[in-house]
């Protein structure tokens, strides 16, 4: 059942019962039946045929017919992989956990809005003083920083042990030093992508930003600090991420398995 009622309505609705059973013949064959887009095994019965939305169904687009009633999103599947699919009953797909890490204003929060599910966790330090302080961007004040730390210590240790149904997981930072990063992928299982930019546009786009204006000495001191610190993977490979665009980096890692 869904747990919204406008999805659960759209279940209901004859545009929904009537595509799914026009694709249930489209994709039958006269030799072997229907087969389930998963296991590729026969679906014997109509109940055991469910339409799965490749792109999940969401009360924020379920009215967007180019998702909700689009064939090309939708999978026919039995039951039972639509369980699995969805994690129920005990079966869980495997949870990943990417480390995220470059300069000051690289563009790595850009790079995880970009590549985040809908079911993913995101743990990024300026967010959590913005979420617990409800102040601007950027206006950190250092009395937090320890129950700031305390609650990023705590999503750490969650994704660490894989506490929850989420499906991935995200640690945005700026990781300049190599045997720290290298260590905290260890001890997470972790993945880790770097998201280069020169000192030059990382400068640049501090200028640039009027919001920041206010801590620009701070965020000066930031980016000269991490630069002086940094020193690259030895065994990285480079890559162009066309999702970001000219303004926000490069990739230098393997990309995520989505």
């Amino acid at each position: 059942m869904a747990k919204y009622q406008v999805l659960s309505e759209f279940y209901k609705s004859p545009e929904w019962i009537n595509l799914r059973k026009q694709l249930m013949l489209e994709r039958s064959s006269t030799s072997r039946g229907l087969l389930c887009e998963i296991c590729h095994e026969p679906i014997l019965r109509d109940i055991e045929c469910i339409g799965h939305h490749i792109q999940e169904l969401t009360p924020q687009n379920v009215n967007d017919v180019q998702v909700s009633l689009n064939p090309r999103n939708i999978l026919l599947v039995h039951h039972r992989c639509h369980n699995a699919l969805h994690e129920r009953f005990g079966q869980t797909m495997l949870q990943r956990v990417y480390i995220v890490y470059g300069p000051p204003l690289s563009g790595k929060t850009s790079f995880v809005r970009n590549n985040k599910g809908r079911k993913d966790l995101v743990l990024d330090l300026d967010e959590l003083y913005q979420a617990i302080t409800l102040l601007p961007a950027y206006d950190k004040p250092t009395e937090l920083k320890m129950n700031v730390f305390q609650i990023r210590d705590e999503l750490l240790d969650q994704m660490k042990i894989r506490m929850g149904k989420w499906q991935n997981a995200w640690i945005i930072g700026g990781y300049s030093f190599q045997l720290e990063r290298q260590r905290l992928a260890i001890a997470m299982g972790a993945e880790l992508f770097f998201v280069e930019a020169t000192k030059e546009e990382c400068l640049r786009r501090l200028f640039e930003d009027k919001d920041k204006l206010p801590f620009q000495t701070e965020w000066h001191k930031y980016i000269h600090v991490w630069f002086l610190a940094f020193r690259p993977d030895s065994l990285s490979v480079e890559m162009q991420d066309d999702r970001l665009g000219p303004e926000q980096g490069t990739m230098d890692a393997r990309k995520p398995r989505l």
